[in-house]
């Protein structure tokens, strides 16, 4: 017979899949940011995020993730290359 599985270790299993997934899309967006910004791209891509919508029951996790990603956005900075 297997051992049954308390409701904490559930949540604490939960919890650590939610973690490493957000954890994993914050590196996303930064990676994602950094390239647009060092291609010059950085206005087109606000421009698209603050373009998108959904609709339902996601409408109020949408514009979370689209401030989250605009942030970030924002945040990357280009540091020029130093020649020696």
């Amino acid at each position: 017979m297997s051992k049954q599985i308390t409701l904490e270790e559930v949540l604490a299993g939960m919890n650590d899949t939610a973690t490493k997934n957000y954890a994993m899309t914050e590196l996303l967006m930064q990676t994602f940011s950094a390239f647009a910004v060092s291609t010059g791209n950085k206005e087109a891509i606000a421009d698209f995020i603050k373009s998108t919508s959904t609709t339902g029951e996601l409408v109020e996790a949408h514009e979370h993730a689209k401030n989250v990603f605009l942030k970030v956005l924002d945040s990357v900075k280009v540091i020029p290359e130093q020649k020696n």
